[in-house]
């Protein structure tokens, strides 16, 4: 298995996630397939909805004889006809709701390789979520213990490991400490109650105490989290891959899905989608459950594209915050998430296309403003204005990201300044903020800083004849050239500003190629994904400058993609 980041927002990231010599980009929903009840064929999945990856029960499989000898006589892709990526589940769910199932965990795990299918899972033991503690304990014992079993019985397979540990968040962080060294792909179970009975504040401290304790590069399933109504929630938190059984199991139903909650059609006068569906039928129509499972794929499928885009635009924190707006609970699930502000900082670019929108209280706790808080400590200055929300900022620096796109109601609107300020003191206090206290002052009086004809906007600064400076004109941030970027390198010591590759990668970074992850040695922590770097090698010799793409805990965790883009 492997998987490599392509786009990010919060903690949530585009992927390429390949198994098995396919790979599919995530976020991605899986829609669990039953072949003795499916109310959608393979064929429309496949050539209606695209889906390329998709979630079956092996257990299922085992029990039942005429199905069990079909299927490992033509393998599970050949029996589907389906040639995407195919997980299985080992029974987990009907041990959860029937207290006993009928094989075992080596027989399960045995069996999804004798099917052929692309991602297993281990037999492992789901706790509800008030489970008495001790008895948690216990079953996490047996999972951790079966986690084990499952690695040694075929070490190749990819497997779905299941973190279990019911709402205590100490058995999750074990559980995800354990197996986030043994497992690239991380599955959170034991959460469809929670789910269910709408307590989404913990479903996302249980979401962030797994992220927390498991490398950065593991791709995370949330496993039976099918509702497109907390879609932007959990991929804001990081989880990569979602199944759904519920297009189908509300259908039977009678339940409508949407991107805000759950409606009976029975109670519906109006059909408020433009789905195939809803477009060619009538609320009468979709007693059928065949129609209504339909159109519950495509708001699931719309819902998660809708994520995707999102995080492509850099506003994945204003659908998270609409969302919200549905549901008191889901308001108090995004309260709930920024108590992890922190943590989501570290991840979340420190530049972003979009503007800064003030959807709410929660956004006085954004990454924006916990990153913005931290680095005008660095920036001295006498120009004082007020800029909701981040509160009294240097003049000097208010056209750059979030700070000059901050866009928030008239009541917090704050002063705009008029005083003259020397496009020379704004470089300065500019260059402090992104680099450090103390890089302003790298730049000389008699340097020359020109203006876009078009906007009027700071673009170049010139030292004599050479150009060593731009001005990005999407965020006013400061791109250094090589001159400068010398300076930066002598001002501050190492490893500060500093990306280091090992020796293989010289040459090549040299070229002006993009630093990889895997040839990066060592980081500063204290960089945030958008951040200018200095590229250097092993003996701190300057060798390029570039734009940070990843985080600095995700560049030591990958050894897949793109770490910095060199310019």
């Amino acid at each position: 298995m492997n998987f490599e980041i392509k786009a990010k927002d919060i903690a949530a990231r585009i992927g390429k996630f390949g198994v098995s010599g396919k790979v599919i980009e995530t976020p991605a929903i899986m829609p669990v397939y039953n072949p003795n009840k499916p109310l959608i064929g393979i064929e429309e999945l496949k050539n209606e909805f695209g889906v390329e990856i998709l979630m079956t029960n092996a257990y299922v499989i085992l029990k039942n004889d005429a199905l069990r000898e079909e299927v490992v006589d033509k393998g599970i892709h050949h029996f589907l006809n389906f040639d995407g990526i195919i997980a299985t589940d080992s029974g987990s769910y009907q041990l959860m709701r029937y207290g006993s199932v009928l094989t075992t965990n080596p027989e399960i795990i045995e069996f999804q390789g004798r099917i052929g299918s692309d991602i297993g899972s281990f037999l492992d033991i789901p706790s509800l979520p008030d489970a008495y503690k001790p008895r948690a304990e216990e079953q996490l014992e047996v999972t951790l213990k079966r986690a084990k079993q499952a690695k040694s019985i075929n070490p190749r397979f990819t497997v779905n490991a299941g973190i279990q540990g019911a709402k205590y968040i100490d058995l999750r962080e074990k559980a995800a400490k354990e197996m986030g060294g043994d497992f690239k792909l991380i599955a959170i179970g034991g959460i469809v109650k929670l789910m269910e009975d709408y307590r989404f504040s913990e479903l996302v401290d249980i979401i962030a105490a797994v992220k927390k304790n498991i490398p950065a590069n593991r791709a995370v399933h949330a496993f039976g989290l099918g509702h497109p109504m907390i879609f932007s929630l959990a991929a804001g938190l990081g989880c990569d891959l979602f199944d759904s059984a519920a297009y189908a199991l509300y259908a039977r139903q009678g339940r409508y899905l949407t991107a805000h909650g759950t409606k009976k059609v029975s109670e519906l006068s109006y059909l408020p989608c433009s789905c195939p569906v809803c477009s060619n039928h009538d609320v009468s129509d979709l007693t059928a459950e065949e129609l209504l499972a339909r159109h519950n794929l495509y708001a699931t499928f719309e819902e998660l594209n809708r994520v995707k885009e999102a995080i492509k635009e850099g506003n994945l924190w204003e659908l998270i915050q609409m969302r919200a707006r549905a549901h008191p609970h889901l308001l108090s699930a995004l309260e709930r998430m920024v108590k992890h502000k922190g943590w989501l900082a570290e991840f979340d670019p420190v530049t972003k296309n979009s503007a800064f929108f003030y959807g709410g209280s929660e956004s006085l706790h954004r990454s924006e403003v916990v990153n913005a808080d931290n680095r005008l400590k660095r920036v001295s200055s006498d120009n004082l204005i007020q800029v909701y929300p981040f509160g009294a900022i240097p003049a000097e620096i208010a056209d750059i990201y979030p700070f000059g796109s901050a866009m928030v109601p008239e009541r917090f609107a704050g002063q705009t300044y008029e005083m003259k300020i020397r496009d020379l003191q704004k470089i300065r206090r500019i260059m402090d903020y992104q680099f450090g206290a103390g890089a302003g002052g790298l730049i000389d009086d008699d340097v020359k800083i020109k203006r876009s004809r078009k906007t009027r906007r700071i673009r170049w600064v010139y030292k004599g004849r050479d150009l060593i400076a731009s001005v990005r004109a999407k965020d006013h941030f400061i791109l250094p050239k090589m001159p400068l970027a010398e300076k930066l390198h002598d001002l501050f010591e190492y490893p500060k500003l500093r990306v280091v590759v090992d020796d293989e990668a010289v040459q090549f970074i040299k070229e002006g190629k993009s630093v990889f992850a895997k040839f990066v040695k060592e980081i500063d922590p204290g960089l945030r994904a958008g951040d200018e770097v200095l590229v250097v090698d092993e003996n701190d010799s300057l060798l390029r400058v570039g734009t940070l793409f990843l985080s600095p805990r995700e560049v030591m965790d990958f050894d897949r993609g793109m770490a910095a883009r060199v310019r």
